[in-house]
């Protein structure tokens, strides 16, 4: 009699295990919002995550001419560019090259470069960087011809680790005219071009 009142809890016993265990699925399911217990519908916190994208994100210097009304002369002007990373002497002056863009012009910037000439490489060598281009860039007298070199070399200055400037056309070292008109094969500076440091 006990024996048949022990199987009997013991069958009853596993029966409310059976209940109570979680049924198995084949796979993830989707539930709908109004299926979730109110108590498991709490906030949460958001993490926003900056990405940053392959288009053009390092911000450059490179620079125009612009009349200076009080003494009638072009100075150099610092404008903003933007290049894919990293930032190399060969992406800025390329920027450069390719002259203002047409609300910059209507603002009185102009450059004084040729824009059918082409940067071919610009090795840096104990912080002097030698601009080799496919022809001549600068033209006219030689007060515009300053004007010229004077924006290539400021915007090669401009590049982290450049503290002087060479110029070679198709890899042939060239003289070039400094600010007083002479020619010279020598590293260039920004003292190099006094008068149309910017103001």
């Amino acid at each position: 009699m006990n024996r048949r009142i022990l199987l009997l809890v013991v069958v009853a016993v596993a029966l409310a295990g059976a209940a109570c265990s979680a049924p198995v699925d084949s796979g993830p399911h989707t539930l709908r919002a109004a299926s979730i217990p109110a108590d498991l519908q709490g906030s949460t916190s958001t993490t926003t995550t900056s990405i940053v994208t392959s288009g053009e994100s390092e911000e450059v210097t490179v620079y125009f001419l612009k009349n200076d009304p009080a003494t009638n002369t072009d100075r150099l002007v610092p404008v903003k560019r933007r290049v894919t990373p990293p930032v190399t002497a060969l992406k800025v002056l390329q920027k450069l090259f390719s002259g203002p863009t047409q609300q910059e012009r209507l603002d009185g910037l102009r450059t004084n470069i040729n824009p059918d000439t082409t940067v071919l490489s610009v090795p840096i060598e104990n912080k002097i960087a030698t601009i080799n281009y496919s022809k001549d860039f600068a033209f006219g007298l030689v007060p515009e011809q300053i004007k010229a070199f004077a924006q290539v070399v400021f915007t090669a200055l401009d590049v982290e680790g450049v503290t002087g400037v060479l110029f070679e056309q198709n890899g042939r070292r060239e003289e070039v005219p400094s600010g007083d008109g002479s020619s010279t094969s020598a590293p260039l500076g920004r003292a190099s071009y006094p008068q149309v440091t910017p103001r």
